[in-house]
């Protein structure tokens, strides 16, 4: 009986300091947390990335395909990966898609290849105004929280100033210095630095 006594005595005493301990266990410094929200950020930003190109992708599969486009869903499929690259990624998926027009024409709409040609260039060029003016700045916006105006003038002024890199880290930048700057507000108000959390 003792025995027992003095086991089930251990248990709890083990039970208390394990309970103490993660009581008493420092939480990381508040600027480790900022750096993995801010890391957080451009994970979420990476995947919206991927999401608009699958989005642009699909899109250009299906305008292609309803104007006869040979190739189209390959033609989908590059537009899809170019669209990774800002600015001058789009551009370049007219190319192929021009010259197939050019050379083979539509498969369902009787006019000239000629003609085909622009409409292809037409379609490509609307489908990336559509991209950059609407689908990009709602699917990144939402994902970073940013308005989407915002997210389209920080392509925009990005891609002036910074051509291809700068279109491409306008955004995640601008979210990343909100991220900093609500941060050293609260701090500065005495408020919890991530009331969120």
């Amino acid at each position: 009986m003792p025995v027992s006594q003095g086991w089930i005595h251990r248990q709890r005493r083990g039970k208390v300091g394990r309970a103490s301990e993660e009581r008493s266990s420092p939480r990381p410094p508040e600027v480790i947390l900022l750096l993995g929200r801010i890391g957080e950020l451009w994970i979420t930003y990476v995947k919206g990335q991927v999401l608009l190109s699958v989005i642009t992708g699909g899109i250009t599969w299906a305008a292609g395909s309803a104007i006869g486009l040979p190739w189209s869903l390959w033609l989908g499929l590059l537009a899809g990966v170019l669209n990774t690259i800002p600015s001058i990624g789009p551009l370049i998926a007219v190319i192929p898609a021009a010259i197939i027009a050019f050379w083979q024409g539509s498969t369902l709409l009787s006019v000239d290849n000629w003609l085909f040609g622009v409409i292809v260039i037409g379609v490509y060029i609307g489908i990336q105004q559509i991209t950059m003016l609407v689908i990009e700045p709602h699917v990144i916006g939402k994902r970073l929280d940013l308005p989407p105006i915002v997210v389209l003038v920080a392509v925009i002024v990005g891609a002036a100033v910074g051509s291809v890199a700068g279109a491409y880290l306008a955004v995640p930048l601008i979210a990343t210095v909100r991220e900093i700057a609500r941060f050293t507000r609260n701090k500065v108000q005495g408020l919890p630095p991530f009331p969120e959390g």
